[in-house]
C-alpha cells in the first residue's frame, strides 16, 4: 500500500491511532503503527471490518493477528513481489548449478582431448628442430591448460556447495521462528505474549486456559525410545490443531507440556474441549514397526483456569498448573478446572 498524505494529515492519523493503541494494550513497535495509521485512515474497508471483528472478539489486537492483518492488507504488494523474487532466485541457482554442471563436464572433456593430442603429437614423426619446437609449446600449453581445468572444476565444486547452502538457507527464513518444528504449533514465547497482551488489556474478554501434559512421557520414552515420543508428541500436536479452532490458540508450551488459550470459552466449554481431546489422546494406538506391538498407554491430564478481571497473566498460569497438578494427583488421564 501507498501512503500520499502531507505531514499535517500524517500527523493527524497518529494523534487518532496512538490513543487507540495504547487502549486496546497495542505494542508500540513500527509494524502496528503502520497498521492503526491505516485503520484510522479508513483506506481499508476490508482491514476496519477484520479489526473490527478482532477487537469484540478479543478486546485487544493479538500480535499474530495483528501480523496478518498487516501482511495481507498494507503490505500485501510487497510480500507477493517479495516471494517472487525469492522464488525467481531459487530458480536462478537451480540453473546456474545445471550450468554449472555442465561447464565441468566440458571442460573435463576438453583436458582429456588435449592430453591425447599431445600424446600423439609426441611419437616420434621426424627429427626436425621445428616439429619439436611445436611439441614441446603444446606440451607446455597443455599443461597449462589442464591445471586451468582443474582449477576451474574446484571453483564450481565450490560454487555449488554455495548454491546449495543458500537454497537452504532461503527455506530456512521461510520458517516461522515463533513454530515449534516438530508439532507444528506456535511455542511458549508466543503463548506468553498473547496472553499477556489480553491480560494487560482494558476491555475484560473471558479467557480461559487449558494446561495439558501427557501422562508418564519420560517412562515413555524410556520404554520405546525418542523416536516413539516424537511421534506421540506430532499426534498430539495435529489433533490440538484439528480440534482447537480460533479464536482458540494450541500451543507446545514445551517438552511434553502443551496448553490452549481460549478466547470468549468459559472454564465450563474449555472443560469440554478438554474431555473431548482426552478421549482422542486415550484412543492413540501406534504401531512399531520393527515388532509390530501397538502401544496403547498414553493418557493426557488436563488443568483449567478462567481468568478472573484484574488477574495477572502469571497469576491465570499458576492456577491452570494447580489444577493441572491436582488432576496429576488424582490418578491423571482426567481434567480439573482451577477453584
Amino acid at each position: 500500500m501507498k501512503f500520499a498524505e502531507n505531514s499535517n494529515q500524517s500527523a493527524e492519523y497518529l494523534r487518532q491511532a496512538i490513543p487507540l493503541m495504547v487502549k486496546y494494550n497495542i505494542p508500540p513497535n513500527p509494524l502496528n503503527y503502520a497498521l492503526w495509521y491505516t485503520y484510522v485512515s479508513n483506506k481499508l474497508p476490508s482491514l476496519n471490518t477484520q479489526m473490527d471483528q478482532t477487537l469484540e472478539t478479543y478486546g485487544t489486537c493479538p500480535t499474530l493477528l495483528g501480523e496478518q492483518m498487516f501482511r495481507e492488507h498494507v503490505i500485501s504488494d510487497e510480500v507477493a513481489e517479495s516471494e517472487q523474487a525469492q522464488n525467481q532466485l531459487i530458480a536462478l541457482t537451480q540453473n546456474l548449478q545445471e550450468h554449472a554442471h555442465t561447464a565441468a563436464e566440458h571442460t573435463t572433456s576438453f583436458g582429456v582431448i588435449l592430453e591425447d593430442s599431445l600424446a600423439e603429437l609426441s611419437e616420434p614423426v621426424n627429427n626436425g628442430a621445428e616439429l619439436e619446437s611445436i611439441i614441446t609449446r603444446l606440451a607446455e600449453n597443455t599443461a597449462s591448460i589442464s591445471q586451468t581445468t582443474n582449477n576451474f572444476q574446484e571453483k564450481i565444486a565450490a560454487a555449488q556447495a554455495e548454491i546449495a547452502s543458500l537454497k537452504e538457507e532461503l527455506q530456512r527464513t521461510r520458517q516461522d521462528a515463533r513454530v515449534d518444528a516438530l508439532t507444528g504449533l506456535f511455542n511458549r514465547r508466543v503463548f506468553d505474549a498473547e496472553l499477556e497482551q489480553i491480560a494487560g488489556s482494558k476491555s475484560h474478554k473471558v479467557t480461559t486456559l487449558v494446561m495439558i501434559d501427557i501422562d508418564h512421557f519420560k517412562q515413555f520414552n524410556d520404554n520405546y525410545g525418542h523416536l516413539m515420543g516424537d511421534k506421540v508428541l506430532q499426534y498430539f500436536g495435529k489433533v490440538l490443531k484439528e480440534t482447537c479452532k480460533e479464536p482458540a490458540l494450541p500451543v507446545r508450551y514445551g517438552g511434553e507440556e502443551f496448553a490452549v488459550l481460549m478466547i470468549g470459552q468459559s472454564a465450563k466449554e474449555a472443560a469440554e474441549l478438554a474431555e473431548g481431546l482426552r478421549s482422542k489422546i486415550q484412543a492413540i494406538r501406534i504401531k512399531q514397526k520393527k515388532s509390530g506391538k501397538v502401544i496403547s498407554s498414553i493418557t493426557a491430564s488436563f488443568g483449567i483456569s478462567q481468568r478472573t478481571e484484574n488477574e495477572s497473566a502469571e497469576q491465570t498460569i499458576e492456577r491452570a498448573d494447580k489444577a493441572l497438578y491436582r488432576a496429576k494427583e488424582n490418578g491423571r488421564n482426567r481434567v480439573e478446572i482451577a477453584d
